[in-house]
């Protein structure tokens, strides 16, 4: 006599198996934003960073002096006077919507497209 599989069981590693082909396409397909907007905690200032042109910025709004390196389209937390140096080894983020902050500084960069 043969079993007849749960169609829970099948619904489940159907639905996961879709889950994991769709996270993994958005994964793969999303875009290199063009500007990092750096937020300071507790101010209105904002500072948009071109993704275009290779450079080094310090931040010094914040509670701790920041280092941002922007390079490659690319940008990262390279220094920070903070305690524990998270950031720094957080690396380079790139694509629209990511983001890196610095929690004892209060500094956050995000990519995006826009200006």
């Amino acid at each position: 006599m043969k079993k007849n599989p749960d169609i829970n069981v099948v619904l489940t590693t159907g639905l996961l198996i879709f889950t994991i082909i769709m996270l993994g396409w958005r994964y793969l397909n999303r875009e290199t934003g063009e500007v990092a907007i750096v937020a300071i905690d507790g101010t209105e200032k904002r500072y948009e960073i071109s993704l275009e042109e290779n450079a080094v910025y310090s931040i010094p709004e914040g509670k701790f002096i920041v280092t941002l390196e922007v390079k490659d389209g690319r940008i990262r937390f390279i220094d920070s006077k903070c305690p524990d140096h998270l950031c720094e080894g957080f690396g380079f983020i790139q694509h629209e919507d990511e983001s890196a902050i610095c929690m004892p500084a209060g500094v956050a960069v995000l990519i995006t497209d826009e200006r």
